[in-house]
């Protein structure tokens, strides 16, 4: 996880020009992005529980 978020901090802080001093401004930001990903990939308990009752 380390990695991954190390390079998307890297790929964001040279999009913005490379500012000093904002290592973990760029840090947060790419662990906000990445948490948010995932989190969109998490399917609710309910809509688990409905397609189980479907294949049963």
């Amino acid at each position: 996880m380390h990695e991954i978020v190390q390079r998307r901090a890297y790929a964001l802080w040279e999009a913005d020009g490379r500012p000093q001093g904002q290592d973990q401004t760029y840090w947060f930001k790419a662990v906000a992005e990445i948490t948010a990903e995932a989190a969109k990939s998490i399917k609710s308990p309910r809509k688990r529980a409905a397609r189980a009752r479907k294949a049963a």
